[in-house]
């Protein structure tokens, strides 16, 4: 576990020797939501086209027919000096870097060597909250004796993607190229570099101007797409070039992307970012009184769900990776309803109800991924893209991950059930929770000589339990989807006749619903009365943990994913997570077994399961194992726990489901009645913990204390 990055109350910092440090770049990932880019430099010397790039909400190519990839866009954060004729750039650097969580700045400081002389570099930049198609840039050059400087700044276009496999296993090195740059301009001051993404045709540009002090302009580069610079001062006066880049697209929705004049300035930009930045910091900030790391740790976590999610975009979701990498395509999963979304449904509905309206603008995308399925209704898609289509490949895994069909309707109702947001209910959220009953309704076999029926072939959260029948997880949120289908049927039919009609829905097809929804099967152990995982689980081989795996790395790296499938283990949280989202649906005493029986069984090899964990477990009073658990999904990232943090960008479902396990968990936020209360379980040390969260349209804060606790609407 690596602790090579300081933790301070609104900042990280690390020092490194070498340009290149994967893990650094991940933590170090600075953005506004709309756009970001890793914390690598803009110096250095030997780009890594696949790894040094900008990347931009819902900007996908096409690798082949109907299978997308999130571009890795050419990015203007690229930069060349030479120094007396000679271009500088030894592998000996040492590089500081440092990230303002207050304001989103990150800085890179380090020095150049090149023909015995040496060049100070202080670089700053950030990604406008407050007009999210800007990405400013700073640079300050200070020479350490006299010297001759030439500067080139320009855009590196050949950026491009490494498409990764589904198959976690599975490493690739090919790359390729998923835009083309179709046009480019030059002015006095700058350039414009058009691009174009392979098959999905979607516009970019990047605008580029510059102010410069004791610098002046060389000429441009055609050829290199950029400008250069030479020395215009004496002495060791520093120089400094200040960097403008304005990234609009064809498919921009954001109000807040504007351009902005010649007269700008990098402080005046930054103030008004921050000002931004100090808004949703009002909302969302989580302070805590008597552990500093954790106080740290977890403004980390806000800060980065913040910089990965283009808030004001209804159009785009969350990847697993956010906008940090390309993992798994950048599609979205059903990690942004059940981990990702309660962060933004509770510090800023309108984000969360953006994540829902790219939901349930996917419709017409899951009806037809259901009939291609030979189903009916809408079944959501495994992995989705950009345009809600299903972008998963592994035929197992696409086809028998369920739940995320019932995980969508699921976060549908949280949201319509903590903003009273009644016209979204009516018009969007609920002909998605009839058409998914009409999927469930098409998908169960009956059983026969029974009223009850089987979900066959399927595979809940653990996905080591090989392909099964009737997991719990899955079953109970059926149920839930049913349910709320009928309610809405109902709601239509004296609130909205014609949607009724336009829906089809029949009193004869609501039945059908109720009838399924009580003929669902939900699998207990006969003897113990214990809640089962699914039909199966309990048949397979018992294993012990310590024989597959050591340390916090993920077991499939030396255990073939076929072996796992018949081993009694877990990959990540099934029942466990099931009894967090519906905590009342359970009585402690079944937690507390299902802990007992789970727990010990669970090989954490997804990066989801550790919060998950921590969550159960602090809203049951398990004060160590929340601790513990707490302690390896808050520095999961920040540590490199998993030792995948720098091959595969920051988890974004951890940082979610984190901070549900400080708010939900250690808080005891909950409701009862449509009104919010606080059943908290602070660890011992945690002198005091305050955080604000918004519920149907007001705000609040909790002020949680070891001796008393105050709750009041701000």
């Amino acid at each position: 576990m690596r602790n090579d990055v300081k933790l301070d109350k609104w900042s990280i910092s690390a020092e490194s020797k070498g340009w290149a440090d994967d893990f650094l770049e991940s933590v170090f990932f600075t953005g506004n939501g709309r756009m970001g880019a890793r914390g690598y430099l803009t110096f250095e010397p030997y780009p890594r086209p696949e790894k040094n790039g900008l990347f931009i909400a819902g900007i996908f190519g096409e690798l082949k027919l109907g299978i997308t990839d999130f571009v890795n866009l050419p990015t203007p954060l690229y930069a060349w000096v030479n120094i007396d004729g000679h271009r500088a750039g030894e592998d000996d650097v040492y590089v500081y870097r440092t990230l303002n969580l207050h304001n989103g700045l990150f800085t890179g400081e380090y020095i150049l060597h090149c023909a015995g002389k040496s060049l100070q570099i202080r670089e700053e930049r950030f990604f406008s909250l407050s007009n999210t198609g800007l990405l400013v840039q700073r640079v300050t050059l200070t020479p350490c004796e006299e010297m001759d400087l030439e500067l080139f700044c320009g855009v590196h276009t050949d950026c491009c993607n490494l498409p990764v496999p589904d198959d976690q296993t599975q490493k690739n090195t090919q790359t390729v190229q998923l835009t083309e740059v179709r046009q480019k301009s030059f002015s006095d001051n700058g350039f414009t570099v058009h691009l174009v993404t392979n098959g999905t045709e979607i516009k970019i540009s990047e605008n580029i101007t510059y102010h410069m002090e004791n610098l002046r302009c060389r000429g441009t580069f055609e050829n290199d797409i950029g400008t250069g610079f030479v020395f215009a001062g004496s002495g060791s006066a520093p120089f400094v070039i200040e960097q403008c880049v304005f990234l609009p697209t064809s498919r921009d929705k954001d109000p807040r992307i504007h351009e902005v004049g010649s007269n700008w300035n990098f402080d005046t930009l930054l103030r008004e970012s921050e000002s931004a930045w100090s808004q949703r910091w009002q909302s969302a900030n989580i302070q805590i009184e008597g552990d500093r790391q954790a106080d740290a740790a977890l403004r980390y976590v806000v800060f980065e769900l913040i910089a990965n999610n283009s808030a004001k975009d209804s159009s785009v979701s969350i990847g697993a990776r956010g906008l940090t990498h390309t993992r798994y395509k950048g599609c979205y999963f059903w990690d942004t309803e059940i981990f990702i979304m309660p962060f933004y449904l509770y510090t800023a509905p309108e984000a969360a109800r953006n994540l829902m309206q790219y939901r349930t603008d996917a419709l017409p995308q899951a009806k037809k991924h259901a009939q291609e399925m030979n189903c009916l209704g809408a079944r959501y898609p495994w992995m989705a893209s950009y345009d809600g289509s299903e972008q998963c490949e592994s035929w197992d895994i696409g086809a028998s991950e369920l739940h995320v069909t019932a995980d969508v309707v699921h976060a549908l109702n949280q949201y319509v059930q903590t903003t009273g947001d009644e016209e979204f209910y009516l018009h969007e959220a609920a002909k998605v929770y009839i058409e998914a009953a009409r999927f469930w309704q098409s998908r169960y076999t009956p059983e026969p000589g029974t009223e009850k029926v089987n979900l066959l072939f399927c595979k809940g959260p653990d996905e080591y339990c090989g392909i099964t029948s009737n997991n719990l997880y899955t079953n109970v949120l059926v149920k839930e989807n049913l349910k709320l289908a009928q309610d809405a049927a109902d709601y239509l039919y004296q609130y909205d006749r014609p949607a009724y009609l336009r829906l089809g829905i029949t009193a004869e097809e609501v039945e059908c619903w109720s009838t399924l929804e009580h003929s669902i099967k939900l699998p207990k152990d006969p003897v113990s009365g214990h809640w089962r995982q699914d039909d199966t689980f309990h048949l397979l081989e018992p294993i012990r943990i310590s024989d597959l795996k050591q340390g916090d790395t993920a077991s499939y790296n030396c255990v073939c994913f076929d072996r796992l499938q018949r081993y009694r283990v877990i990959k990540q949280a099934d029942v466990l997570l099931l009894m967090t989202r519906l905590p009342n649906m359970f009585t402690s005493e079944e937690k507390l077994a299902a802990w007992k029986d789970f727990e010990p069984l669970c090989l954490h090899d997804s990066t989801l399961s550790f919060a998950s964990h921590a969550l159960l477990a602090a809203q049951n009073g398990l004060m160590d194992a929340a601790q513990y658990y707490f302690k390896k999904a808050a520095f999961l990232d920040l540590r490199d726990v998993m030792e995948n943090t720098g091959t595969e960008g920051l988890h974004l479902a951890c940082l979610g489901e984190t901070w549900q396990a400080a708010v939900i968990g250690f808080g005891g936020l909950t409701f009862q009645n449509g009104v919010p209360e606080l059943k908290p379980h602070l660890p011992p040390d945690w002198k005091s913990m305050r955080f604000r969260f918004f519920y149907r349209g007001k705000q609040y804060e909790a002020d949680l204390r070891q001796d008393h606790n105050s709750l009041r609407e701000v």
